[in-house]
């Protein structure tokens, strides 16, 4: 199959645009958007279009995507919500090796890795994640932030949801000041879909500064846009996907494959399988 960057669909093309002006979080799926750079204001990122449903279990996926924050001087922080990332059975390894076990517990199973900036260049942020207890927040020390995924061994099972917010630090001018101390965009606080962009819960609050009440959890107008847009999705020159991820995804026998069909393995570390709702 011809590796190539999967066609973007038209509705992420139009997302910015079609975004209500009382919010500028978005949505998107990490297997749509391989290989590219995404730039804006806040995300609300998906493993894939069927999370909590079904698994993603395309195997052999290698799928990066740069996040860069919304304006110079911001940087990008990232917090997982739900995550599940394990392969069944671990990818074997090779007869003659005598090598001691790695210490790396998704090492050769499917894994999730964070990387800084910038994409030329690219430095591992932290170690590999899998298994399925949610990971501590991640937070760039510059503009980009990176993350890939990988899948490997047999039967992979993926399903995370994370928030990308664009942050600052020090004074925050026309940005929100989070009791964390933290600054966000205007556009991020009283969003619809009640993402807690601060980390503490401050972006959310009834009261002020957020003041969300009422159906339209918009604090005005004037202030629910500071002037940043969500800049088009390009390609990145690092991290970038190995083959057409999504439709690798779709075209899997597996890729339907229901929660409740009846894994036998158990995931990593003996814990109890949990079934997404």
């Amino acid at each position: 199959m011809k590796a190539c960057l999967p066609q973007l669909p038209q509705r992420l093309l139009l997302l910015g645009a079609a975004a209500l002006a009382a919010s500028a979080l978005e949505t998107a799926d990490l297997v749509d958007l391989c290989g590219q750079t995404w730039q804006g204001d806040g995300l609300l990122l998906r493993s894939h279009a069927a999370s909590r449903r079904f698994y993603f279990v395309a195997p052999d996926t290698d799928c990066g995507l740069w996040m860069r924050a919304a304006a110079p001087g911001d940087r990008i922080r990232f917090q997982f919500r739900f995550f599940l990332v394990y392969s069944l059975a671990a990818a074997p390894r090779a007869p003659n090796a005598s090598s001691p076990e790695p210490a790396d517990p998704c090492d050769p199973g499917s894994y999730l890795q964070f990387y800084e900036g910038p994409p030329g260049a690219p430095r591992a942020l932290g170690a590999p994640l899998c298994g399925l207890t949610i990971p501590a927040p991640v937070a760039s020390s510059g503009p980009f932030l990176g993350l890939r995924l990988l899948t490997r061994g047999r039967q992979p099972r993926v399903d995370f949801v994370g928030e990308v917010t664009s942050f600052r630090l020090g004074s925050c001018g026309a940005y929100f000041r989070c009791r964390t101390g933290r600054c966000i965009p205007w556009s991020l606080v009283c969003d619809r879909w009640g993402v807690d962009n601060c980390g503490d819960g401050s972006d959310q609050a009834s009261w002020p500064p957020a003041d969300c009440r009422g159906p339209s959890l918009v604090p005005s107008q004037a202030r629910a846009t500071d002037g940043h847009t969500s800049q088009p999705l390009t390609p990145s020159p690092a991290l970038r996907s190995a083959g057409p991820l999504q439709m690798a995804a779709e075209r899997s026998p597996l890729a339907g494959r229901a929660l409740e069909e009846g894994d036998t393995a158990a995931p990593p570390g003996g814990m109890q399988l949990l079934v997404p709702t």
